[in-house]
């Protein structure tokens, strides 16, 4: 017998009041998944966005250009990480970019 599984649907990110902490939902406007991580609601999975050439090229990768919130390099995998970005790149004030020892953030 199949069982199927509906993971919680919105049109925006969602909060931690939308969801518990170790439950999924997707944001269908954007088409990004999310997890609720002991209170910190992330972006799951995916490569990220990117520009299409004129058919289905993925030639390019894209990436904001504000840091609006905290972040840690390696929390989304759970161990040692290393993360890139294409600059400049602002860090808004108030927020905080954490590199923890072993990893490493290269801005192109």
């Amino acid at each position: 017998m199949a069982n199927t599984i509906k993971l919680k649907r919105g049109t925006s990110t969602p909060s931690n009041s939308d969801i518990a902490s170790g439950e999924v939902a997707v944001d269908t406007s954007a088409q990004k998944l999310y997890i609720n991580d002991s209170g910190t609601v992330k972006e799951i999975g995916g490569g990220g966005g990117g520009a299409t050439g004129g058919s289905n090229d993925k030639i390019f990768q894209e990436n904001g250009q504000t840091v609006t919130a905290n972040y840690t390099i390696g929390d989304t995998f759970g161990a040692a990480c290393n993360a890139m970005s294409a600059g400049p790149i602002t860090i808004n004030n108030s927020i905080t970019v954490t590199i923890d020892s072993g990893d490493t953030w290269i801005v192109l």
